[in-house]
């Protein structure tokens, strides 16, 4: 009977590092179906400054009880950038919440088209790790 219980314990654990690998799969896909449909901008062209205040008008303008949390995460984003070296992280994690709150927001499909470019060009400047802020829009 010991034998058995490892034995499911085994299995157990097989099949959860299976489900895990076929649901980062899943994700890799996702990235790289969006990553061929989105045409990047060099990241060195990219004024990330500006696309954060563009980033900063768009979302002011939605009516939401987050707006106060919208703008601490873009302050947030803001002052990481305005070290010698600026933590990509730090401004990727940021974004994420202020995008994370802005999505919840009335009217947050009306602004869908104009988010598009900043975000397109933040994500660029990011690096791909935070490809995942295209998610956000719908890109195609």
């Amino acid at each position: 009977m010991a034998a058995s219980e490892q034995g499911n314990i085994s299995i157990g654990d097989i099949g959860n590092v299976s489900s895990q690998f076929a649901v980062g799969q899943a994700i890799n896909q996702q990235m790289s179906n969006v990553q061929s449909q989105v045409s990047l901008p060099d990241p060195k062209d990219v004024d990330i400054a500006t696309e954060l205040n563009r980033l900063r008008e768009i979302l002011a303008a939605l009516e939401t009880d987050d707006r106060g949390k919208i703008s601490n995460a873009l302050n947030d984003a803001e002052e990481e950038l305005k070290k010698p070296k600026p933590d990509k992280d730090e401004v990727g994690g940021a974004l994420d919440r202020a995008l994370n709150y802005a999505k919840k927001a009335q009217g947050f499909v009306e602004v869908i088209e104009k988010l598009k470019k900043p975000v397109t060009n933040t994500a660029a400047w990011l690096g791909e790790n935070w490809y995942k802020l295209l998610a956000v829009i719908p890109l195609v």
